[in-house]
């Protein structure tokens, strides 16, 4: 993905600023639209491309330069992005061209969205498949490209939600050191159940997690 490595004020446009990407001079924007842009961030915004005014109301370049402020907060879906414009104001046919433009650009990808954040919720803090589908839905990602996400990321990472749930298990037990062990194992079932895994993977998961030798223990 580009990289930003540097941004610099633009030396024939006033009040604008050059974004470097990887080095080279990629798009001219202005001052007040690169906030939040900073050098080694991959957000979308590190592709932008130039902003325009050619045959361009400013009404519609607003829309579209405030869409790009968001964007280089954190990245976002199509849909999510759409609402957020709708609700600070901004006209629903400037939102509709801005989408537009910005998907044209691949700027806006929801393929990829869901792909980074399902890799969060299985390689960062274990999260079930359906609790990051639900996720994914409520920002409105449709569910086959979510399903295609996740599935890429566990091929990717070469694990499975069985290995995610043992993860979840193991983590959560270290606060339930002190308790007997069938009070932990109603616990950890819950809790499990409560993130979303289903009633097999959770008894699997349970299995491996309590059934097994502490792993510290160096008997045979």
């Amino acid at each position: 993905m580009p990289i930003i490595t540097g941004i610099v004020p633009s030396p024939d446009k006033p009040g604008h600023v050059v974004i470097l990407v990887d080095g080279v001079a990629f798009a001219t924007v202005p001052e007040a639209s690169a906030a939040g842009f900073a050098p080694g961030q991959d957000s979308p915004a590190a592709a932008a491309e130039p902003l325009r005014k050619d045959g361009e109301g400013a009404g519609a370049q607003k829309t579209y330069e405030r869409a790009l402020r968001l964007l280089s907060f954190r990245a976002r879906s199509a849909r999510e992005l759409e609402k957020r414009l709708i609700e600070k104001g901004e006209p629903r046919e400037h939102v509709v061209s801005a989408i537009a433009r910005l998907t044209a650009n691949g700027l806006l990808d929801d393929a990829r969205f869901a792909e980074a954040k399902a890799r969060s919720g299985i390689v960062g803090k274990p999260r079930s498949r359906r609790r990051i589908e639900q996720d994914l839905a409520r920002k409105g990602v449709a569910r086959d490209v979510a399903d295609a996400a996740i599935r890429q990321v566990m091929a990717d990472e070469g694990t499975d939600e069985l290995a995610v749930a043992e993860r979840a298990a193991r983590k959560k037990l270290r606060s339930l050191s002190g308790l007997a062990p069938m009070e932990q194992r109603q616990k950890l079932y819950a809790f499990l159940a409560r993130q979303g895994y289903a009633p097999d993977v959770t008894r699997r998961a349970l299995r491996a997690v309590l059934d097994a030798p502490p792993p510290d223990d160096e008997s045979p």
